[in-house]
């Protein structure tokens, strides 16, 4: 058996030794690998690790040698309510404005890399829906569309957009598509339109709430004395001791009212009076989703089901409407939209709701006075996280990505609507000169504002039910502030209705009944 042994441990040493000896015949060292890929006319496989976010460039061009064009339709400055337009797919040139230079650097770097030419076609009609059917009608064609959220809605049940799960060239496992939106407005398997960090709009849509920091300063004693805690006195320490309730904010609202001319009844800082809380006619909306209810939820299939009938739910409702209806709260001041802004400019006002857009289009630009920016507040201590309700008005804020279902050509258009979305995530582009570059380091005022800022950015939740409004639930929570009474069981009481609307809508989304005539 040894004799044996020393045998086998000798055949497999000349075994093991034959390559080096070939190597060692190879003299010069040349890599003969390499030498028979060049002579093969192949260059030799590139093992270089590549950046993860590496996109191989395509060669786009037309058959005649020109770049293929890139046609989007876009919601602009020029429809009506065009303050909240689109500002991160095209430029037509660059700026020092952080974001203007980011979305000219990035479509310049992907026009050279695709051999494609960008261009962006303006929305014209205030009802995008109508416009893109009429597109359809002239087969007018388009590679993309940057369409309101709830245009986009109607859109997809009437087969003018394209399915984006279908696409070849979209990976949507992509850290830059927010894996929540894909989640939350998909519907049987089925996904029309998406946000990610091509998309800054749906951030910009998100509601939070702002503090004069000057006006807590003046009433730290008193918040400290009324809560017995000395976090009080910092109201960012609230915020991440996860403190920041609707309760608290209303409780230091109150401090900090003062009506300086009791005879008129009612609080306007325009003559001198001090304002705790000014609020938005719209923000029940977001202290519903705050609370973490929601209208309708997705299942484990992936479908939407609705939630708003569980006793959470109801709840929450009844705690909006006692806390936040006009009428039974005749101290609180509110307003619609920009029509508070004459009044918040006084400098005498604690807290407003605002979403994000405001804060960097009205508030940063004007420093009316110190503010800070803080998430919308939770319902009760222990919640255990903040939400920050991504805001879908019917009158139309928020927009998303999308593909129209006429496009020039469906493989270039899905490698585009991909690339754009990588290429808007990377470092020194389009979200990184929005989030960082503007709310973070600028907008935000202070480093509790940015660690805030770190909290709304991770807490954005959608509902697909607000823009399909089932039942009419969404307008029953918006209008929560100005009812004249309490609405939510009549509502409840015809929820048999409200699913029979979701399982229509579901039925047109898995399979678009209507392909559109002229009009």
């Amino acid at each position: 058996m040894k004799t044996i042994t020393k045998i086998a441990v000798l055949l497999l040493a000349i075994l093991m030794l034959v390559p080096c000896l070939a190597a060692c015949g190879n003299s010069t060292g040349t890599d003969t690998t390499t030498d028979n890929n060049l002579q093969n006319g192949t260059p030799p496989e590139d093992t270089t690790p590549k950046d993860p976010d590496y996109i191989e460039p395509v060669d786009m061009r037309n058959p005649d040698g020109t770049d293929y064009v890139y046609n989007a339709y876009v919601r602009s400055k020029a429809v009506p309510n065009g303050s909240f337009y689109c500002e991160d797919f095209w430029v037509a040139e660059t700026s020092e404005d952080a974001l203007s230079f980011a979305v000219y650097s990035r479509n310049q770097t992907i026009q050279e890399n695709f051999h494609c030419r960008i261009v962006q076609t303006d929305a014209e009609n205030a009802d995008m829906y109508a416009e893109l059917k009429n597109f359809y009608s002239n087969a007018q064609k388009y590679d993309l569309a940057i369409i309101l959220a709830n245009h986009a809605a109607t859109a997809a049940t009437s087969n003018l957009l394209k399915d984006i799960n279908s696409l070849s060239y979209v990976d949507l496992t992509h850290d830059s598509y927010d894996q929540n939106s894909i989640k939350d407005l998909s519907m049987g398997g089925k996904l029309y339109y998406l946000s990610g960090d091509m998309n800054i709009s749906t951030m910009d849509n998100t509601a939070s709430t702002i503090v004069n920091l000057g006006l807590y300063r003046d009433y730290a004693e008193q918040i400290v004395e009324t809560f017995g805690d000395e976090i009080y006195s910092n109201p960012y320490d609230i915020v991440t001791e996860k403190l920041w309730t609707m309760d608290t904010m209303l409780t230091i609202a109150e401090l900090a009212n003062v009506d300086v001319n009791k005879a008129d009844g009612a609080l306007n800082p325009t003559v001198g009076d001090t304002v705790g809380y000014y609020h938005y006619m719209y923000a029940p909306t977001y202290y519903f989703y705050s609370t973490g209810a929601r209208i309708t939820k997705t299942d484990e299939d992936g479908y939407p089901e609705f939630s708003i009938d569980d006793e959470y739910a109801q709840e929450v409702y009844d705690y909006l409407y006692k806390n936040f209806n006009t009428t039974l709260n005749s101290w609180l001041p509110a307003q619609y939209g920009g029509t508070r802004m004459p009044y918040i400019k006084t400098g005498k006002v604690l807290f407003v709701d605002f979403i994000l857009w405001d804060v960097r289009k009205q508030y940063y630009p004007g420093e009316y006075y110190e503010y800070g920016i803080l998430p919308t507040p939770m319902y009760e201590e222990g919640q255990g996280r903040y939400y920050s309700n991504v805001y879908f008005a019917s009158g139309g804020t928020a927009h998303l990505w999308a593909m129209p279902q006429m496009c020039n050509n469906e493989e270039n258009a899905s490698r585009l609507f991909h690339v754009m979305a990588v290429y808007s995530g990377m470092e020194d582009s389009t979200m990184d000169a929005y989030y960082q570059k503007t709310m973070y380091m600028t907008v935000a005022s202070d480093k509790g504002s940015r660690e805030c800022m770190d909290t709304i950015r991770t807490s954005m939740v959608y509902d697909i039910a607000l823009l399909y409004n089932w039942g009419g639930f969404f307008n029953l929570i918006d209008s929560i502030d100005t009812a004249t009474s309490n609405q939510y069981q009549s509502k409840l009481d015809n929820l048999d209705i409200a699913e029979e609307e979701m399982n229509l809508t579901l039925e047109k989304f898995k399979n678009p009944q209507y392909v559109p005539d002229k009009d």
